[in-house]
């Protein structure tokens, strides 16, 4: 996709692009005033090597060859070369596709190998691999699903089983994707926070609520908590260093933490908490620590 993408650069076009960073799903280029010619990346859909897609699909073609890519060079071209295994990238081979690479090797080894020739027939080998796979899934999907051409309706095999689905299985009223927390709202919480305040109910053998109890985390007014211990009235607030602008690990102000605000700027934020437990006059003291920066309080009201 990227080559086409420059070709048609080159040529002054510019195609209309579905990407998510430097992977491209599709390019669409506009041919008159209303038709388009659509490009897509068909590993999407059957992400397999080309040699995978004849055994996987019964394809009545010829099986893809072995070819020396090392020796795909200028200087090369015009001439009658005898490449040597590594030219074939022997070693990066799968076991069972070495045994069948050395078998061939062996029996054409002092062929005389002409580049330009070998080139044209490669590529022409892997057009007709994968313009007869694509025929293939076509019609297998068809059939599966129902009449959904996946060529049209799909850019990846993800979208084309959830259009499948969608279809041919999802029943009336029903939804297709239950989200992990479900459809309440429910609190983030980190696995640092997670990971402590478990082990701290087990080690002290007590029931801590937290961000996926029934009830959610405990709040005070405006403020929540990582941890309430209700028979002891305790609060257990997890403040990983890293998240919170802790003052050993971050003394510089202007550094900036994962979630783009500045030490200084979260510092102040934590300085206004501390302030208001002093002003309700809570005790508070420290009850753990580990190694990776995570700084824990407990807070007892």
């Amino acid at each position: 996709m990227v080559l086409v993408f420059k070709e048609l650069f080159l040529r002054g076009l510019t195609p209309d692009m579905i990407k998510k960073g430097n992977k491209l799903y599709e390019m669409k280029v506009k041919v008159g005033k209303k038709n388009w010619v659509i490009f897509r990346d068909t590993f999407n859909l059957m992400p397999m090597s080309l040699a995978s897609l004849v055994p996987a699909f019964a394809l009545s073609v010829e099986d893809k060859p072995f070819f020396p890519h090392l020796v795909n060079r200028p200087e090369n071209y015009g001439k009658e070369i005898f490449p040597v295994k590594d030219d074939y990238l022997a070693d990066g081979m799968m076991p069972e596709k070495r045994v069948q690479f050395d078998k061939w090797y062996k029996e054409h080894k002092d062929e005389p190998f002409n580049l330009d020739e070998s080139l044209a027939s490669y590529c022409t080998n892997d057009v007709e691999i994968l313009m007869a796979a694509l025929v293939a899934f076509r019609r297998e999907f068809l059939e599966v699903s129902n009449g959904l051409d996946v060529l049209r309706e799909a850019m990846t095999i993800a979208s084309a089983c959830m259009k499948h689905f969608r279809t041919n299985h999802l029943q009336s009223q029903h939804l297709g994707i239950v989200p992990e927390k479900g459809y309440d709202n429910a609190d983030n919480q980190s696995l640092l926070a997670l990971r402590f305040l478990t082990w701290y109910a087990e080690e002290h053998n007590v029931k801590i609520r937290n961000a996926y109890s029934k009830e959610g985390e405990k709040r005070f007014g405006n403020y929540r908590v990582d941890g309430w211990v209700e028979e002891k009235k305790l609060v257990i607030e997890v403040n990983g260093c890293c998240w919170h602008g802790c003052k050993k690990c971050f003394p510089d102000d202007e550094i900036r933490l994962p979630n783009g605000i500045t030490a200084g700027f979260k510092g102040k934020g934590m300085k206004n908490v501390w302030n208001l437990l002093k002003a309700l006059e809570l005790k508070w003291k420290s009850i753990g620590s580990v190694t990776s920066g995570g700084c824990f309080q407990g807070i007892e009201l």
